[in-house]
């Protein structure tokens, strides 16, 4: 198991600062993946459907990244 290290304010800042682009990328990525279905398929919920599952995916890995970055392991 690793040593905990200290940590200085700037740079969780740092940190907490690309931590801003994993939600809306996620949401966008899957939207568009979603989208381009809807065209291929011809249905018209995937892109919906892929926006939700960006927002879940990149909330999870919000969390995840934010405790991390709190708790100094990786």
């Amino acid at each position: 198991m690793k040593e905990k290290r200290p940590t200085s304010w700037q740079t969780k800042a740092g940190a907490y600062m690309g931590l801003v682009w994993v939600l809306p990328a996620s949401m966008a990525a899957l939207w568009w993946i979603g989208d381009y279905c809807d065209g291929r398929f011809g249905t018209g919920y995937l892109g919906f459907a892929g926006l939700a599952a960006g927002f879940a995916v990149g909330l999870y890995e919000t969390i995840r990244q934010a405790d991390r970055i709190e708790n100094g392991s990786r």
